[in-house]
């Protein structure tokens, strides 16, 4: 019983892991850049929430519209105000965006630990369980986990049903390509990182339910995420879906059997043991 236990708290962990990496997944697909703020979009959001809840009693679901907004907002400005400046060249601008959004994770760090301080915090919102034949499902968990699968599946909706999902996929399949069908690749990597910061921040908020969490621990959820795209294999989004499950079972069964802090080792481990076996990751699609 405890394995079933185990393996559905893995599943609903991997549901939310797999909306932050969707977003992580779409600035590297579309622009090829690795994005090393994005785990502080996710920190910042979920530290927001816990703060907006404590101070003002605002339900982190009605904030939940708010950050998505908030996100997309600083994800377009961001792109547009610094990292369509970077070279044109393919791997003059890969190596250029690693040192410019390391900076940027520093200064989001350094504003989180200004507006909200170092303490750690969460949001103590559905701290019960629903009981089904002796397996408890934590009601905040599974909120949290229905929610990330409803936005990951308007997500995949945007891709595959809409003349801008079309663009996108088109952009990261083959950048030539794409320009010589007229898509506007410049827009198209705007909106691009403004959705995927969106999706960020989506995801810190309902991670603000499951974790404690301060402004510095940013660097955390990019490992993660990072771990569970290499794992699914680098701009495939479904991969991305099957990798943050992996990644959930695989930190729920190590938080059981090893403790709490071994645990957190299991993305690093995870993340060299698909490149050792799969350098290009389980599922070799590049976009699904």
């Amino acid at each position: 019983m405890i394995l079933v236990q185990l393996a559905i708290n893995g599943v609903l962990l991997g549901g939310v892991l797999a909306l932050s990496a969707l977003g992580f997944n779409i600035v590297f697909g579309v622009m090829r850049v690795v994005n090393l703020a994005h785990g502080d979009f996710v920190v910042l959001a979920a530290v927001f929430a816990a703060y907006a809840f404590a101070q003002m009693g605002i339900n982190p679901l009605l904030l939940l519209p708010l950050t998505v907004v908030a996100g997309f907002v600083i994800g377009a400005l961001v792109h547009r105000l610094l990292l369509r400046r970077l070279p044109g060249e393919i791997a003059s601008a890969e190596a250029s965006s690693l040192t410019l959004t390391f900076g940027l994770s520093y200064f989001l760090t350094g504003a989180g630990l200004t507006l909200f301080g170092g303490r750690f915090v969460s949001v103590p919102y559905l701290t019960g369980a629903f009981h089904v034949g002796g397996i408890d499902v934590p009601q905040a968990r599974l909120l949290a986990f229905v929610l990330a699968v409803v936005l990951s599946l308007g997500f995949a909706l945007l891709l595959r049903a809409t003349a801008l999902g079309r663009a996108i996929r088109a952009t990261s399949q083959h950048l030539e390509g794409a320009l010589a069908c007229g898509i506007d690749v410049d827009r198209v990597r705007t909106l691009a990182f403004a959705i995927g910061t969106a999706v960020a921040t989506a995801a810190g908020t309902l991670m603000s339910f499951l974790y404690n969490l301060n402004a510095q621990q940013g660097v955390l959820f990019t490992v993660n995420a990072f771990a569970v795209v290499v794992i699914g294999g680098l701009g495939n989004y479904t991969g991305a879906v099957i990798g943050a499950l992996i990644l959930g079972l695989a930190e729920s069964f190590a938080s059981y059997y090893l403790g709490a802090t071994l645990a957190e080792a299991a993305p690093y481990l995870l993340f060299i043991l698909v490149l050792l076996i799969a350098p290009g990751g389980l599922s070799r699609r590049r976009v699904a």
